[in-house]
């Protein structure tokens, strides 16, 4: 069993698939969204600078070492997922609940390249 998040993708949707503990900390069960609505995907060398709380944060923050959940900032929603300062794949989404989903990954370039 994984205890960091995984992302899974097929040809028609992606999904953020998390551990058991990562799911106490969100308050929330893994994400699907359809692979169409994913308008855009780019590696990150840090996916906490990524992530702006500065609004409603629901979940599990700890500056610099964790933030799991989603966070509002005005009108944008993040769903993230970071595992301290580490590389990571943000998505931009449309047509969904959340704005983005950022998410901690050993190999951000490699999945960017098999997304738009």
């Amino acid at each position: 069993m994984s205890r960091v998040a995984r992302l899974r993708i097929d040809d028609w949707s992606v999904t953020v698939s998390l551990s058991v503990a990562e799911k106490i900390q969100a308050l929330h069960g893994n994400v699907t969204v359809p692979r169409t609505a994913v308008i855009g995907a780019r590696a990150v060398p840090d996916g906490m600078a990524e992530v702006h709380v500065h609004g409603i944060r629901t979940g599990t923050g700890l500056p610099g070492v964790i933030l799991v959940g989603t966070a509002r900032d005005g009108d944008s929603v993040t769903f993230a997922v970071c595992h301290g300062r580490a590389p990571a794949v943000v998505l931009e989404l449309a047509g969904q609940p959340y704005d983005r989903i950022v998410v901690t990954v050993a190999n951000p370039g490699e999945i960017v390249s098999g997304l738009p």
